[in-house]
């Protein structure tokens, strides 16, 4: 059974969508930033994550899928979005918190073929429908699986639920976990928040980020103790479950912190500069090698002839 308790405060934390634009937008709200990924994922400034792996996927003869399965969906705009796009004839999505599952049905409202159900991914009941075993051509976790506290349990059931030639698809945080960044990183940020006008760094109530730390693990966990539990593991422990088809790390170790709370500061048109500037910091960090990327997107496939046993 999913705990109550973690349901409970994951309401508190994501049961309203608006909470999380209170003080200020965040990075990926700037059409610029969308462009920034889609070049570093996909080598196209018009072509989205999604999409690039949608190629991978038409390129292999798998589309339309049968079944698709969404981890931690969330409001439910990746299933709508799926709907859209026709990749299967069913799309089953979950989530931990009640409130934020009412809201993901009020958005698929009228679609048929989508379905939303409570779970929790430290412990997917696996033999329970509609989580049965070899029945997903594909599995897909987008900003949800930094959330999941049993990697290797999530691993192991995703494993179980493909089918034998199935697709796992993440777009991810992979950064430290709980946001305990580096003495480099920190660094980095203040750096370059040194170089911004005052009046960029403002949020919505007029407070300026003048320093930048890593928050303390108390903190985060005050906020969502599901946060970024342990994203550090997500990309090393993949291999051990599947077949790694293609990893595209995307940074956004500078611009998600830097444009947290103040990404709208940065919309009107004479401001596009000071954006363009730190994308260009990014991308040159990149070429140096002293970027940290903080996201990645991955295609990875089911491995046959694993012993997929669920962990302990």
């Amino acid at each position: 059974m999913p705990d109550t308790g973690l349901s409970t405060r994951l309401d508190a934390a994501w049961g309203d969508p608006g909470a999380w634009v209170t003080n200020g937008q965040h990075w990926t709200h700037l059409d610029e930033i969308h462009r920034l990924i889609n070049r570093r994922v996909s080598g196209d400034p018009t072509v989205k994550p999604l999409a690039w792996f949608g190629r991978h996927l038409a390129d292999a003869g798998c589309l339309p899928l049968r079944r698709i399965l969404v981890l931690g969906c969330g409001a439910g705009h990746l299933e709508r979005e799926l709907h859209g796009l026709a990749w299967a004839r069913e799309i089953v999505a979950f989530d931990l918190s009640p409130k934020v599952l009412a809201i993901a049905r009020e958005n698929v409202a009228g679609l048929d073929g989508i379905s939303h159900v409570l779970a929790s991914m430290d412990e997917l009941p696996v033999g329970q429908a509609p989580f049965l075993p070899g029945s997903f051509d594909a599995v897909l976790g987008v900003s949800s699986v930094h959330h999941c506290s049993q990697l290797d349990k999530l691993y192991s059931a995703v494993a179980q639920l493909l089918t034998p030639d199935g697709w796992f698809y993440l777009d991810e945080y992979v950064g430290p976990d709980r946001f305990q960044y580096s003495p480099r990183h920190l660094a980095q940020l203040t750096a370059l928040a040194d170089l911004l006008p005052e009046r960029m760094l403002a949020n919505q109530n007029g407070v300026i980020k003048k320093s930048f730390r890593a928050p303390t693990v108390a903190e985060v966990v005050a906020v969502d103790p599901s946060e970024a539990a342990c994203s550090s593991r997500i990309l090393p422990l993949l291999p051990d479950y599947f077949k790694v088809v293609a990893q595209r790390p995307y940074g956004g170790s500078l611009l998600h912190v830097l444009l947290a709370d103040v990404a709208q500061n940065f919309q009107a048109p004479e401001a596009r500069p000071w954006l363009q500037a730190l994308m260009d910091a990014e991308d040159d960090l990149d070429r140096r090698g002293q970027l940290e990327h903080h996201f990645s997107c991955v295609i990875a496939r089911q491995r046959p002839h694993r012993n997929h046993s669920t962990s302990t």
